[in-house]
Order: structure tokens, then C-alpha cells, then sequence
């Protein structure tokens, strides 16, 4: 089925499933402190909502939401993090760099590497150049067991990417569940009832998960991982 081989991909669970099931999550966090003596009903409910291919549609809608808010990332960073490694302006190693170029040339036929009087002569074409050569090795380092490291900080951007993409979703789904939680703990406590600690345990998760929303998951959070796996991609080219 579509959607168990969603659940069992490793990118696509960790980098696009679980940032929407974080945005769920308040929603679910509230239904659990109002209906606790629920949870089964609920766990047959999900089987039934991942057996219908639920997970592969979550998936999909934080791969959109992600991949939308990309270009806004990388204007704001000055280039995809890949293309700022490989400029002549921006490496912050220029030996680094140019083993990076002399090895690129030797890989990918009828290539030209700018010089740094090129780049700064037509720094337009040269991103181009930078943008063909991070495209080879993406595809040249798609075996996730022969670069594990690619593949880790592949997953890590991705995440980060895809649930700060669905930053407005998040928001309001966890102000919701603050709400409900909150309402809860009222009326808990104006009929003279400790509120249990599950209802509190839920309620602190989701002001917490509010605050991340608004102090954490930021385009800073996500630069992190990207400029990761843009060093870990260009690394893997002294493995080709």
C-alpha cells in the first residue's frame, strides 16, 4: 500500500511525516486530555485513517509546504547553501575550495569552473555552473548506506524545512490545543477537582510547542542543517 511504504521510507517519514504529525500534534494532545478514557477508539481511528493512506497525504502537505517556502530561503541566505560553498566570495576555506573545484572539473564532462575573476565578472553564470555541479552530486550520492552522512543531514534540512514551512498551520493548531487544554484546566479547578496530570502534562507540552513556534523554528533553525548537508555533499565528491 502507498501509504505503509510512506511510514517505512526513511526521508519521507522523518523529513516530511513527522513535521505534519508535530503540527497535529497539539490537536491530538487536546482530544487526549478532554476523552482520555478514549485512546483506544483513537488508536483504531488512526489505523483506519494510515490504512486509508492518511500518512502518505501528511507527507505530501509538508513536502508542499516546504518546498513553497524554499525560494523565500534561499533568497534570504543569498543562494542555495551548495551554490554560497562553491563561490570564490563566500567559501569560507579558499583551500578548501579549491580542491572542491579541481575535483568537480575532473568529475562532471565539459564543465568549466569559474575563476574568481569570472564569477565576479558574471556572477549569474557562475551560480548556474555551481547549481549543474550540486545537481550531479545529488544525484551521484542518492546510496544513503555509501553516504550516510549525506543522507543524515538530507533528513535533518528536510525536516526543519518542511515544518517551518507549515509555521502558520502550526500556530494556529497549537493555539487551539492550548485553548482546549486551558478550558479544560478552568473548569477543572472551578469544580473543585485537581486537574489530573495528564491534562496538565498535555497542556505544558503545548505552550511549549507554542513558544517553539515562535522563538525556535525560525529561517535560522533550518539554515543549520542546510549548510550541513551542503558540506557533506561537496565532501562526497573525494568518494566519487
Amino acid at each position: 500500500m502507498a501509504s505503509l511504504e510512506e511510514v517505512v521510507n526513511p526521508y519521507v517519514r522523518r523529513s516530511r511525516l513527522q513535521p505534519a504529525l508535530i503540527v497535529a500534534l497539539p490537536l491530538a494532545l487536546a482530544t487526549l486530555a478532554w476523552f482520555p478514557s478514549g485512546i483506544l477508539g483513537w488508536g483504531t481511528l488512526w489505523s483506519l485513517f494510515v490504512w486509508c493512506g492518511g500518512t502518505a497525504l501528511l507527507a505530501q502537505i509538508a513536502r508542499d509546504a516546504g518546498k513553497k517556502k524554499e525560494s523565500f530561503l534561499y533568497e534570504r541566505w543569498d543562494g542555495k547553501p551548495t551554490t554560497r560553498m562553491l563561490r570564490h566570495r563566500d567559501a569560507p576555506n579558499a583551500v578548501i575550495l579549491e580542491q572542491r573545484h579541481r575535483k568537480l572539473a575532473t568529475l562532471i564532462p565539459g564543465i568549466h569552473i569559474p575563476t574568481a575573476k569570472e564569477e565576479a565578472a558574471d556572477p549569474t553564470h557562475a551560480d548556474q555552473v555551481y547549481d549543474a555541479c550540486t545537481a550531479y552530486l545529488l544525484e551521484k550520492t542518492r546510496d544513503k548506506k555509501k553516504f550516510p552522512l549525506v543522507f543524515e543531514e538530507n533528513c535533518n534540512y528536510g525536516f526543519r524545512r518542511n515544518l517551518w514551512g507549515m509555521k502558520l498551520w502550526g500556530i494556529t493548531t497549537t493555539i487551539v490545543g492550548c485553548v482546549a487544554t486551558g478550558v479544560l484546566i478552568f473548569r477543572t479547578v472551578m469544580s473543585g477537582v485537581v486537574p489530573s496530570p495528564l491534562i496538565l502534562v498535555c497542556a505544558a507540552m503545548a505552550f511549549f510547542l507554542l513558544l517553539g513556534w515562535f522563538f525556535w523554528f525560525s529561517p535560522d533553525w533550518v539554515r543549520i542543517p542546510a549548510d550541513a548537508f551542503a558540506d557533506r555533499l561537496l565532501s562526497a565528491s573525494e568518494n566519487l
